[in-house]
This record gives structure tokens, sequence and C-alpha cells, in this order.
């Protein structure tokens, strides 16, 4: 296992729980697709912590969102939209890549198919090994 750089997995631990914390307080009627733009906003934070070699557990984030939105999203779904989110193998160093690839397997091995969508946002063939 790569050691985290720079403790920043308490850095993204933080900021998860803050996103958090703002869904289950949003002052409005929250709706999927405002829960979906909370999820594209992910992106530049996932980025970083593989950057930092932090392997996060996307299934556990999106329970935890899940639960912030009083289950109006069900864990899956969000979990298969935080995939989306992850960078492109192809702007990472091996280490990072390694990173990402541990990522995405636990999530494959939850919900078959995260990695074939995930292939197919990069445009990555199946034979071609991203992670």
């Amino acid at each position: 296992m790569l050691p985290v750089l720079n403790r920043y997995d308490e850095v993204f631990k933080i900021e998860m729980d803050g996103w958090c914390f703002g869904i289950s307080n949003y002052p409005g009627e929250l709706t999927p697709s405002i829960i979906h733009r909370v999820i594209r906003e992910l992106a530049s934070p996932f980025q970083a912590a593989i950057e930092h070699n932090v392997v996060f557990d996307i299934l556990e984030l999106a329970d935890k969102v899940s639960e912030a939105t009083r289950s109006l999203v069900h864990p899956q779904e969000i979990s298969l939209a935080m995939v989306a989110q992850l960078p492109n193998p192809a702007v990472l160093n091996e280490d990072q890549q390694c990173v990402l690839g541990l990522i995405i397997d636990k999530v494959d091995q939850t919900h078959s198919g995260a990695l074939d969508s995930f292939y197919r946002r990069w445009n990555l063939g199946p034979d071609r090994n991203a992670a």
C-alpha cells in the first residue's frame, strides 16, 4: 500500500463530512438533481485524494450522502455517479492509477458494471489496464 501524502486522508474526510453536513442541512427542498450537482462538484476532491494516494471508499461515502439526503437518492445511484467523477487514468502516474484501481474495484465488486461504465466514460477498451 502506498503511503498517504501530506495527511491528505484527513483533509479528504473533513471535506466529505462538510458536503454531507451541507446536504443534510440544506434549507430548501432537496431534489435528485441537486444531489447529482453536488456529486459533480466532487470530481476535484476525488482527483486530489487520488494524487495524494488516498484509497477512499466510494460505497461508504455514497451511504453517507444517501443518509444525508434522507434516502432521497439510493446509495447505488450515488456510488455509480461518483465513479463517473473519477479522473481519467491517462492524467495519473502509475502509483495514482493503482490507487484509482483499488477505489473502482471495490465499487465493481458490489455493483457489477461500474468498471465497464468507467471504461466507457474515458473511452478505454476493456483490454486496456486502466488501473
